[in-house]
């Protein structure tokens, strides 16, 4: 092993077809990515979601490593940025989340009806679409309080009126799914929640006048028939893509050897809270998931894996205690980190498991910044993996240029500027491996947004 690698200047060479040959950057280096190509092609923008990876990765990751036939999986399949792109290539892939919405929206994304279909299905809705009157407007979930904070009366009612229209359709599943991920696309627009935050709440500081239900629907209506015009054109005939619903990235239900290549971003530690970041779209839909209540919603947010306050307390590995000092980390963290860290151990013990022999791992994770202390979590997790015979093959990273989050967060945790991507190998170690990564310690002054 060679000792740690300093930290490094960030290159700002554009790489004008996206990521780099493997054999084009060095270990270690942190690149410049250009974004000139679009990352909303195809289904990828057909619904928005907190930290999604930019779909030039997993395209990149599917060009170098895989061969037709082989099976691909994505153990954090999220919005299915994974997926997309598998089934622009003649792959099998699979893909797994244990959030029932990522799920939903995933499924929308990869088995989408044609554009004509859609623009059929758009016309039988609005003829079917009458807004609920006042009186019978109703919670969605029936404990949430004071619904009406969210939503104006109006806006409930057109939601509520467009809902039951869908209902009303004979549509089979997958049709009838695929308009309700675009119902939920407009929540966040149509509410009184604030656009720029990741927390659903009312902001007084950044005011906001919703868009009219309707107008907002059919503007969603108009960029899917592209986009599904888009997929449909682009898909390859001899992709397999599905889904494994109710999945758990630390319980794959896959068979041993079965799997050639893993291609995912998992949740990064103590960084986006997703289900409380769809909490109204949960409001809305949670009871047609398996969320029925909001007792249940609470509940779910703290079992997944990067949970902020997790619902059981972890000692943390013993292969990463010397990267961690609990004690410089905030009180209030603590068990996230704890948590965080022995969830990724039981993940890449299944992550190994399904993988066949010198089958590959590519990763995109970041490191979380809180204060002034920044955690290694790309180093914890090459050293998780290897004590699983994942090995790192190579690690370069990009700086992140887009944030979904605009406004300042005042020194608060959960900033990240720099990605990772660490491909790792099943199988024996490279001599050359590194035994620590750059950390990258960019600061943003207090009133700065992360971009």
């Amino acid at each position: 092993m060679v000792s740690r690698t300093p930290s490094v200047e960030l290159d700002q060479k554009p790489l004008p077809a996206g990521l780099p040959r493997i054999d084009q950057v060095r270990q270690g280096e942190v690149v410049a990515i250009s974004l000139s190509e679009k990352t909303n092609t195809y289904t990828h923008g057909l619904h928005r979601f907190p930290a999604k990876y930019v779909p030039q990765v997993p395209r990149w990751a599917i060009d170098s490593l895989a061969s037709p036939g082989m099976v691909i999986l994505d153990p954090f399949m999220g919005s299915g940025t994974t997926l997309v792109e598998a089934a622009m290539a003649p792959v099998t892939a699979v893909g797994i989340d244990r959030d029932r919405l990522a799920e939903l929206i995933s499924g929308a994304k990869i088995r989408p009806p044609t554009a004509a279909r859609l623009a059929a299905i758009w016309a039988d809705l609005k003829k079917a679409w009458r807004p609920r009157r006042r009186t019978t407007l109703r919670a969605p979930m029936p404990d949430v309080e004071n619904f009406g904070h969210w939503f104006s009366h109006e806006a409930w009612a057109e939601l509520q009126g467009c809902l039951d229209a869908i209902d009303s359709l004979d549509l089979p599943d997958l049709e009838h799914d695929f308009l309700l991920v675009l119902f939920s696309s407009i929540l966040r627009r149509v509410s009184n929640a604030d656009d720029q935050s990741q927390k659903t709440y009312v902001s007084h500081t950044f005011p906001k006048s919703p868009p009219p239900v309707r107008q907002a629907f059919e503007q969603v209506v108009d960029q899917a028939l592209k986009r599904v015009a888009e997929f449909h054109a682009g898909r390859d005939a001899r992709a397999e893509v599905e889904i494994l619903a109710g999945g758990d990235a630390r319980n794959v239900d896959l068979d041993d050897s079965s799997v050639d290549i893993v291609v995912t971003s998992p949740p990064y530690l103590d960084s986006v809270d997703y289900m409380y970041n769809f909490m109204l779209e949960y409001f809305w839909l949670g009871p047609r998931l398996g969320i029925p209540d909001r007792a249940t919603f609470n509940s779910e947010k703290r079992a997944g894996i990067g949970s902020k306050r997790p619902m059981m307390e972890a000692s943390l590995p013993g292969s990463v205690s010397d990267l961690l000092d609990l004690e410089q980390i905030q009180e209030g963290r603590r068990r996230s980190v704890t948590g965080y860290m022995h969830d990724m151990d039981l993940h890449f013990a299944e992550a190994a498991r399904v993988l066949r022999e010198d089958g590959y791992y590519v990763m995109v994770v970041g490191n979380s910044q809180s204060g002034a202390h920044s955690i290694p979590v790309h180093d914890c997790l090459v050293r998780l993996a290897a004590d699983h015979g994942l090995h790192l093959e190579h690690a370069f990273g990009y700086r992140i240029r887009r944030h979904y989050m605009k406004f300042p967060r005042k020194g608060r945790g959960g900033i990240i500027l720099v990605d990772w991507i660490l491909v790792f190998q099943l199988g024996d170690p490279r001599s050359d491996s590194l035994e620590r990564l750059p950390l990258l310690n960019w600061k943003l002054a207090p009133d700065a947004v992360a971009h």
